[in-house]
């Protein structure tokens, strides 16, 4: 197995694609399309973006990178840059995909009104379950996408039980569990400065009943902000279980000299989660900002220097898992003020050029912090390859 990254301009879409060739079992393509900034409407802007994916999959580019030409979707999010009134356009253009598709309210600050993550593989069987399950089936493993979860209730606590609650139930009926198998979580809060703190009262309580603490390991996790186009939803979830896996192949990271546990200031979400299956190594590095080891921001009120902070912090994780940022597959950074755009983009594209990567309006659970990014890294796992350790 090796893995490359690969940039490619196709009419008004950028595309930076990140690829495991799947010489040893499945291989996988996590590919970021973003829009040049431009005055076309939504609909024309999501035509040329479904038409660069389109092309990409039946493009010169196959040769550059194996088994492109035999890659089908897992999984798509679509960043929208005004749910409500762009919804209708997007399910019709859209409609029932052949993968597991998310849709978040998160306006891409490149200059357009979508992005979008897509995520392909090689060598796999792949079955939608229900509306919001997707099966992805590769040597012995199934990996279960669950996408646009979401709840009715008067609050973000009601909704964000019923979510996680409704989500248990599913993985059991598909032989799984939220504590054995769920790797990685998304959670998009409307309003996120009012209503984060009942989703995290919520999830706690449902961790407390399905066996997940302090003891065992928590999931990885983004609570960020992000609307439905249902200006009704306060919480929405998109999830990854993979069943099969068994608990020597798992591990959490914590990098506790650069952060502290999540559960020291009452949440509950592990730093960052590695997995080791199928001939590779995924590491899923949850929503992390600039903060240090006692739970503080750092660099207050300075965006130059909380992005330093956080891309140390990252790197930490990651270097924990036996990885670094030439491993990292995708990233998404999350901004709380516009105004500092330009100064993020200088910085991502000066150190990342080649990397999958998007920046989106989505303000942080906490409000000093001005910026926040997930990535996933992955490499080709060998015999020689140590576990990751805590």
């Amino acid at each position: 197995m090796e893995t490359q990254k690969l940039q490619i301009q196709n009419d008004h879409v950028l595309i930076r694609l990140f690829a495991l060739d799947g010489a040893n079992g499945a291989g996988e393509y996590l590919c970021m399309f973003t829009l040049e900034p431009t005055e076309a409407p939504f609909g024309e802007q999501l035509g040329w973006l479904l038409k660069a994916y389109d092309e990409l999959l039946a493009s010169r580019f196959h040769g550059q990178v194996p088994g492109l030409a035999e890659a089908r979707p897992v999984f798509k999010r679509f960043y929208l840059s005004d749910a409500a009134n762009q919804a209708d356009a997007f399910w019709a253009a859209v409609g029932q995909d052949d993968c597991a598709v998310s849709t978040v309210q998160q306006p891409p600050l490149c200059g357009g009104k979508v992005g979008m993550w897509a995520w392909l593989m090689t060598g796999v069987q792949t079955a939608r379950v229900d509306d919001h399950l997707f099966r992805a089936s590769h040597g012995g493993y199934d990996e279960l996408w669950s996408t646009q979860n979401t709840a009715n209730g008067d609050t973000s606590y009601v909704q964000t039980a019923a979510l996680f609650g409704a989500y248990a139930e599913r993985l059991r009926r598909n032989g799984c569990t939220l504590a054995a198998n769920c790797v990685r979580t998304w959670l998009y809060v409307n309003d996120i400065d009012n209503h984060y703190d009942g989703v995290v009262r919520a999830r706690n309580d449902v961790f407390d009943r399905e066996g997940l603490t302090d003891q065992t390991h928590y999931i990885a996790s983004t609570g960020i902000c992000g609307r439905d186009a249902d200006p009704r939803t306060l919480c929405k979830m998109n999830a990854l279980a993979i069943g099969g896996i068994r608990p020597e192949q798992v591990h959490y990271l914590y990098a506790l000299d650069h952060l502290n546990r999540t559960s020291e200031y009452g949440v509950r979400f592990e730093r960052g989660t590695c997995v080791d299956f199928d001939g590779r190594r995924r590491v899923f590095i949850s929503g992390t900002a600039s903060i240090d080891n006692r739970g503080n921001i750092v660099h207050v009120g300075d965006i130059r220097g909380q992005v330093e902070r956080m891309w140390e912090n990252i790197e930490a994780l990651l270097a924990e898992a036996g990885c670094t940022f030439d491993d990292v597959a995708e990233m998404t950074v999350y901004l709380r003020d516009v105004a500092d755009y330009p100064v993020v983009a200088s910085l991502m594209a000066g150190r990342f050029p080649h990397t999958p990567y998007i920046i989106v309006n989505a303000p942080v659970c906490r409000p000093g912090w001005l910026i926040e990014t997930e990535c996933i890294a992955m490499k080709p796992l060998s015999e020689a390859d140590a576990p990751a350790h805590a």
